[in-house]
């Protein structure tokens, strides 16, 4: 069905190993529809961070997963659309996944104190963010039924692979239709370790940047939530500035931020509700 590097899991699930290039190592995985076989029609595709925890929970450091494979059973019988899972690297993925446009910006001590005990050097989103447009999306493009560029791509992640989905959006506005943003991780840090002591230099930094680049965002679907629950109750401080600052994108695009009552901040929750997102954000 495919190239010789992919490797199937199941009837609708495969992987490769990435051997070059800056995500050498990691794997990318590949669901798609019972039909995909026998369509004759090009589909899109939704890239997802953290891919080692969507669709086996046996393999998972919290035995838990977004059971993407059932979900997009369920949810996109209708859609035409694969869904690709790109590993995140666990001792870099704060680095990564951290808006680092705002990073020389940011007073002095909070730079080092990220540099220093978080990120282990300097962040990392640049070189991240690179290797999805030079190397993830042409692999996909290269190697299944798929729709090319930007207007057939969207993206998802929950927490700070929220982050990422989002900041990737305004930095590279062609290359995405949409983005779906779940537990959008406002604080940008890790929160049980800094708790609230970065809070007004990193979010009033980070907003600037969104309401910047903003201004270049037309046409998109963007969605963006948030739970009441373990993390996610604390986002609610966050949120208050945050959603302000949004209402100008609602001129020019379709815009959903949500409270989701009931929901919270792990792969379960994420599960329940990235079917019904997904069906948003897809044209």
């Amino acid at each position: 069905r495919h190239t010789r590097y992919w490797r199937d899991w199941s009837s609708d699930v495969c992987s490769s190993d990435l051997k070059l290039g800056y995500l050498s190592g990691r794997s990318v995985r590949v669901w798609v529809p019972s039909n995909y076989t026998r369509s004759k029609t090009s589909y899109d595709v939704v890239y997802f961070h953290d891919g080692q925890m969507l669709f086996d929970s046996t393999n998972t450091w919290n035995h838990q997963s977004w059971n993407l494979a059932e979900v997009g059973k369920k949810y996109l019988r209708k859609k035409k659309v694969i869904l690709v899972g790109i590993d995140n690297a666990p001792l870099n993925r704060y680095a990564e996944f951290f808006p680092a446009p705002i990073f020389p910006k940011l007073p002095a001590q909070v730079q080092l104190a990220l540099r220093d005990s978080l990120w282990n050097g300097l962040p990392l989103f640049e070189s991240y963010t690179n290797a999805l447009t030079k190397e993830v999306f042409p692999l996909i493009e290269q190697n299944f039924k798929v729709n090319t560029g930007g207007a057939h791509r969207y993206m998802a992640g929950s927490s700070m692979g929220a982050i990422v989905s989002f900041t990737f959006l305004l930095t590279h506005p062609n290359e995405l239709s949409g983005v779906a943003c779940l537990s959008m991780h406002l604080p940008l840090i890790d929160y049980w370790r800094f708790k609230n002591r970065f809070k007004e230099p990193i979010s009033n930094t980070f907003n600037a940047f969104v309401k910047e680049k903003s201004m270049n965002i037309e046409n998109k679907r963007i969605y963006i939530d948030r739970g009441d629950q373990s993390l996610d109750e604390v986002y609610d401080d966050y949120f208050v500035s945050f959603e302000q600052l949004l209402l100008p994108m609602k001129e020019k695009n379709n815009l959903w931020v949500k409270l989701i009552p009931n929901s919270g901040h792990s792969e379960r929750d994420w599960s329940r509700r990235i079917g019904p997102i997904i069906k948003t954000i897809i044209k």
